[in-house]
């Protein structure tokens, strides 16, 4: 078809190919495709579906209405009745907290007529509340041409100066004054009517007041603001009760609206899908979001590197929402501005903090530049920890990864600081001790691990141990893994049990701790079940005793606690991997073979990218291959060993209760975390008892069902064993 007759005045024509592609596709069958010499995967992964609302951006973008046809039209009246307010309030607050979960601006918060033209709010409750709204809208980078920052109306010098806090004491001040009116007018069942719909519209006004003076109190990043944010929230709470409870009140669906109103402001890209929470859902979003800013008002308590560790661990694993997780990490390593006193505050992870975990001396005495430096880069390495604690879990398990190079920096710098004479002359003053390398290290002095490189040792152990556990969390890892996931987690769980008390003790030893190539799975001979359990025990209880001179007790019941935990983290590790070596033995676990990834294949993917590091030693596939060598051991022997683990877990268990109890670091969590690892350990215990009487009776364990149930914690298991139907 010939358009170059219809209105064009360029040589362009248009021809009807349809016939075309009719013939070409009568003549393809299913699965087939007609494409060009150069299109290629990636171009069909590319590719955009003409014509697709959720594909095509370009589809129709042209009769999207704009704000001013869509106010023509009436659909933002100004004349709105108590029942609309409210109405309206609830819903803009679900697009608010909608956009706070991922979705973007213009589809969610400004979707709303009345955002888009502030400027016709020139009175009333609406107005009040659009300035609480666009005022929380500041941060954001990507603006899609929106008015984030218009004003009011410019007849009212006064407000549009004032803050929006402000404003909204004089929303209320008329409220009260409207309500007061009315009552002289109207029946008493019309005055209460109204009287419950002021109460309802006055609340959601001081609910985001508070909100929005708590976040603008946590960005001062000192003490006052953060108890100021505590009440501003605490304030927050209250009026949300309220909201909840009159939220029946507002007539639906809520005028001014439409969704589309932005639809040409989106960039050349697919739309997203917009998940929109309803308006219950929003209130329960406030209320988890207002008890995890509460959480980033309790750094005011912590002082110490590992109090801090503790705590971020803990708020990590309550799953906030981005808007919280911003906060903590402004709060952490944001602007720092300084203290009253001048200083930074005491919850900071900078050269303060972590001189006094290393029992180094104030950063302006530490002892040579070298310490200097590797203070700096400690400092580096710790606030890379706290941003990978402040996002979501999957991101923090890539930045753990990733952080594996800064740990590894640090190493050197470690080494360094450890054989600075300076540094040696400090620790000879200090506890009548000055370093000296191991007789096989003597030419290379620069390679012994001194109490500077045993930290840093240690904290990268503890970091790649985060890395791998998160992914039980995540669901990466299929049961066929979890014999090489639990043996690499066995190996650097003893690497933090070797270098906690390394570190106080100040004595360099030569070597890490022993590969697990016969120690992840130990021969099964009588000396390996519940001897070699108890034997372990007793060498970590030994290590966590050793009282160093130079070190204070605050230093020591961290790091007996450290130890304990370690031991208790190592029994499980092994129990599972036994159970799990078994079953496959058994062939209660699949085992079905990889045409494109071979066991190697795997093993290089989960641990080959930390092949470069020197602390801890990386192992190998070929330890890995030696250390589940079973040949001539018995199935069962493997599960009597793995329930001789989990008995010696429930024993670490309780001494590491016991512990934290006299050294006051039980916290509630800690408690449940514990009854949880302790739960886990007996059901576990049962299921083999389990096992090992049907394979008492039958001699195998082909018609047993395993599953793993993560329910109770999100890293170690429990096992769940059923008799599956025989088939017939």
């Amino acid at each position: 078809m010939d358009r170059s007759t219809q209105g064009h005045t360029d040589d362009t024509s248009w021809l009807n190919v349809q016939s075309i592609l009719q013939a070409a596709a009568s003549q393809l069958q299913p699965g087939e495709m007609l494409q060009a010499e150069h299109f290629n995967l990636f171009e069909a992964m590319s590719a955009v579906e003409v014509g697709d609302p959720k594909m095509d951006a370009g589809l129709d973008t042209a009769s999207a209405p704009t704000p001013d046809q869509l106010v023509e039209q009436g659909l933002a009246p100004l004349e709105l009745s108590h029942q609309q307010h409210i109405a309206i309030l609830d819903q803009l607050a679900a697009m608010h907290a909608s956009w706070h979960v991922g979705n973007s601006l213009a589809q969610t918060v400004f979707v709303c007529l009345y955002m888009l033209k502030p400027d016709r709010c020139h009175k009333g409750t609406i107005k009040f509340s659009l300035q609480l709204h666009c005022q929380e809208e500041d941060f954001t980078t990507h603006t899609f041409g929106l008015p984030l920052q218009s004003s009011t109306s410019s007849k009212d010098s006064k407000l549009s100066k004032a803050k929006p806090y402000a404003a909204v004491s004089l929303a209320e001040d008329q409220l009260f004054a409207a309500r007061k009116t009315s009552h002289q007018h109207a029946e008493s069942s019309h005055a209460t009517s109204e009287d419950d719909e002021t109460t309802a519209i006055i609340a959601r006004l001081r609910f985001s007041k508070a909100l929005l003076q708590a976040m603008e109190q946590l960005h001062q990043w000192d003490a006052d603001g953060l108890i100021m944010a505590r009440k501003h929230i605490q304030r927050a709470q209250a009026e949300l009760a309220t909201v909840v409870q009159t939220a029946h009140l507002g007539v639906g669906p809520a005028v001014g609206f439409h969704p589309d109103v932005n639809r040409r402001l989106l960039g050349p890209l697919p739309p997203r899908p917009v998940q929109m929470l309803s308006i219950q859902e929003a209130w329960a979003y406030y209320s988890k979001l207002l008890k995890d800013l509460l959480v980033v008002c309790q750094l005011t308590g912590i002082q110490q590197w590992p109090q801090l560790q503790e705590f971020l661990h803990s708020f990590a694993k309550q799953n906030p929402g981005s808007v919280a997780r911003s906060a903590m990490h402004a709060v952490i390593t944001g602007k720092l501005s300084k203290t009253k006193g001048g200083g930074v505050p005491g919850w900071v992870p900078r050269a303060p903090m972590m001189c006094a975990h290393l029992c180094f001396p104030l950063p302006s005495q530490l002892p040579g530049p070298e310490v200097k430096l590797f203070v700096d880069q400690v400092c580096i390495a710790v606030q890379g920890w706290c941003l990978a604690m402040c996002v979501n879990r999957s991101r923090q398990r890539r930045r753990h990864r990733r952080a594996m190079e800064d740990w590894s920096n640090l190493l050197e710098h470690a080494l360094i600081a450890d054989a600075s004479p300076d540094f040696q002359e400090w620790l000879h003053h200090r506890s009548s001790w000055q370093w000296q390398p191991q007789p096989e290290q003597a030419d290379h002095p620069e390679e012994a691990l001194g109490p500077c490189a045993a930290w840093v040792e240690k904290g990268c152990a503890a970091v790649l141990l985060q890395h791998f556990l998160l992914g039980f969390e995540l669901d990466l890892y299929q049961p066929k893994e979890f014999c090489m996931i639990y043996w690499y987690c066995d190996y650097l769980h003893g690497t933090v049990a070797v270098t906690a008390p390394q570190f106080l003790n100040v004595q360099p030893q030569s070597g890490a701790p022993a590969s697990p190539s016969k120690g992840g799975l130990p021969a099964l001979s009588a000396k390996s079940g519940k001897h070699a359990s108890k034997k372990s025990s007793a060498k970590a209880k030994a290590a966590s005793k050793a009282t160093p001179q130079a070190f204070d007790s605050g230093h020591l019941k961290y790091t007996v606690q450290e130890v304990h935990k370690a031991h208790v983290g190592r029994q499980m590790c092994q129990g599972l991997m036994r159970v799990a070596t078994g079953l496959m033995a058994c062939g209660a676990i699949p085992n079905p073979d990889m045409p494109f990834n071979s066991e190697a294949t795997r093993y290089e993917q989960r641990f080959g990218s930390f092949a470069f590091m020197q602390r801890p030693m990386p192992l190998l596939y070929d330890q890995y291959t030696a250390a589940m060598d079973v040949t001539g051991v018995q199935a069962s022997d493997l599960l009597e060993s793995a329930l001789a683990n989990f008995t010696a877990a429930r024993h670490g268990i309780a001494t590491l209760a016991q512990s934290s109890t006299q050294s006051q670091l039980l916290t509630e969590e800690k408690l449940q975390e514990l009854k949880a690892l302790d739960r886990i350990a007996v059901q576990n215990a049962l299921a083999i008892n389990v096992l090992l009487k049907t394979m008492q009776q039958d001699g195998r364990l082909q018609h047993i069902k395993i599953s793993w149930d993560f329910s109770h914690h999100g890293c170690y298991p429990s096992i769940g064993v059923k008799h599956a139907p025989v088939a017939t």
